[in-house]
């Protein structure tokens, strides 16, 4: 049976693990090594590093006892992340962002989710490991010029230039040099200072390879998908339009005329900057915000789904026990018990 978890769940867990002495924790000037086991939860191994303004890595090794559903709504609306999976498989969806994805060994994706919810299932007696870097913009590139920004990715330069940040995800493939980097993050010589100073410059190096993947595929994507920053606003401000209409959104022409973009432009870019189309996107919108009106209990079922712009019910069941795994009914009876 599969277990569920929210992220005050975890919390409260590892806060009882600490006092417990399940939770072994180390620190110095820079890194801190936490180690046991959560509680009914998973073993864990977690070394997480400041290595300079801007820049943390985190190492985690997890073992999880059951199958686990992992809930996660207190996600940091500050930051960007590249992961890169060593063992392992999760399957991940970020609601309202995109579909379902496994997240796997020889894979690595680059991320900001904002403040949206993310559905984690993790299966029970599965190693997992990944190495995460945690990327805070406005620090990080503080020390470089418009001329520099111009060659980094369209999603990190929107949020450096208008202060904005939105969500976005990418997955791409853990080529060998990549490999290389992080073989010798696993198995760095040092210690101390020299350990800090060596990993900010491998953290670097596998930013710089990120960089240089997505840029290839960039000039791969330019001639069909949005490629400037005015065209990426275009289609953030088409996503506007869609969840300020959901119960009448308008057609796909409708909306590409709105913001000033043809219908083919539309779609591809809509898709390189949200990993998905614009109706599916609304489709997942529309039913994360029922599963949030569930939750608060503060509406009927029926009601919900002409709230969120299903005019079938019977549909609505069917697409919200496709997404969540309950049927609607069920999931508002689950969580008002949960209260």
């Amino acid at each position: 049976m599969t277990k569920l978890l929210t992220d005050s769940n975890w919390q409260e867990l590892w806060a009882e693990s600490e006092q417990n002495g399940n939770i072994y924790r180390q620190s110095n000037s820079f890194e801190s090594i936490y180690q046991g086991k959560i509680l009914d939860v998973c073993n864990i191994y977690t070394c997480w590093a400041e290595l300079r303004s801007g820049l943390s890595i985190l190492t985690n090794e997890l073992e999880f006892i059951d199958d686990l559903g992992w809930i996660r709504d207190g996600l940091d609306n500050s930051q960007f992340g590249l992961s890169f999976f060593l063992s392992g498989k999760v399957r991940i969806e970020r609601h309202g962002l995109t579909d379902e994805a496994d997240e796997a060994v020889g894979k690595y994706y680059s991320e900001c989710n904002c403040d949206l919810k993310e559905t984690e299932w993790w299966k029970a007696g599965e190693k997992y490991s990944r190495i995460y870097l945690k990327i805070e913009p406005q620090q990080f590139f503080q020390s470089f010029s418009e001329e520099d920004l111009e060659q980094i990715p369209i999603y990190l330069r929107q949020a450096l230039i208008g202060g904005k940040v939105q969500p976005y995800y990418y997955q791409g493939k853990i080529t060998r040099q990549m490999q290389r980097v992080l073989r010798q993050i696993l198995q760095c010589p040092h210690q101390g200072l020299m350990k800090q100073m060596y990993l900010e410059s491998k953290a670097v190096e596998l930013i710089t390879l990120h960089f240089q993947q997505f840029q290839d595929q960039d000039i791969r994507d330019r001639s069909l998908t949005a490629n400037n920053l005015s065209d990426v606003e275009k289609i953030y401000q088409a996503k506007e339009i869609l969840l300020s209409n959901l119960e009448n959104p308008p057609s796909l022409i409708e909306l590409a005329r709105q913001v000033g973009l043809n219908d083919f432009k539309l779609k591809c870019g809509f898709r390189q900057v949200f990993g998905t189309s614009a109706f599916k996107y609304l489709h997942d919108y529309r039913l994360e915000q029922a599963r949030q009106l569930l939750v608060s209990g503060e509406m009927k079922v029926e009601e919900v789904a002409f709230r969120v712009g299903f005019d079938s019910r019977s549909y609505f069941a069917l697409a919200f026990r496709k997404k969540f795994g309950l049927n609607p009914k069920q999931y508002y009876q689950h969580c008002q018990k949960s209260l």
